[in-house]
């Protein structure tokens, strides 16, 4: 019980961090005239909002399969074993964990921006969450713990979404 309340504290703290940097970066190219990618996606959930399948199929993808699957490949895959091979080259596995926190988070940045015309610069963001959600695998050992993180920061920013005005 103790990975999954450690969690529930990191979690606000992780996610008023990654929305604020995202809200941030989306004012900051709102200022300069720049359209994110990213709105496109957002456009897309506003249009399908209400109790309908294709507005329940969204949100479950969102909150429940692409957590499950990023965290397996980006936290496990990209992450757990590339410290256990790297620690074979750095003695004291400091270094192994930071080279494996930096790639993954990277890998994973740059993965939400796959078929975008242009990162921007919520990639920053995304980049810190990884490196948070690096933090919180090492410190708890549990990739339960970086799903259920994963899931509640996306249904933060499903909820903050519909909250927000356009």
């Amino acid at each position: 019980m103790k990975p999954l309340a450690f969690t529930l504290k990191a979690f606000p703290a992780v996610t008023v961090l990654t929305i604020g940097l995202c809200y941030l970066t989306q004012l900051v190219s709102e200022r300069f005239g720049v359209k994110l990618p990213d709105q496109e996606n957002i456009e897309l959930m506003r249009k399908y909002a209400g109790l309908n399948l294709t507005f329940i199929i969204l949100c479950a993808q969102v909150l429940f399969i692409m957590p499950a699957i990023e965290e397996c490949i980006f936290r496990w895959l990209l992450y757990r074993l590339p410290c256990k091979i790297l620690a074979h080259w750095h003695r004291g596995g400091v270094g192994a964990e930071c080279t494996a926190a930096v790639a993954g988070s990277a890998l994973f940045s740059a993965a939400h921006y796959l078929f975008q015309p242009f990162p921007d610069t919520a990639f920053i963001a995304l980049f810190f969450f990884g490196l948070a959600q690096c933090w919180l695998y090492r410190r708890t050992g549990s990739l339960w713990c970086c799903l259920l993180n994963h899931a509640l920061f996306n249904l933060a920013n499903l909820t903050l979404l519909f909250v927000i005005p356009q």
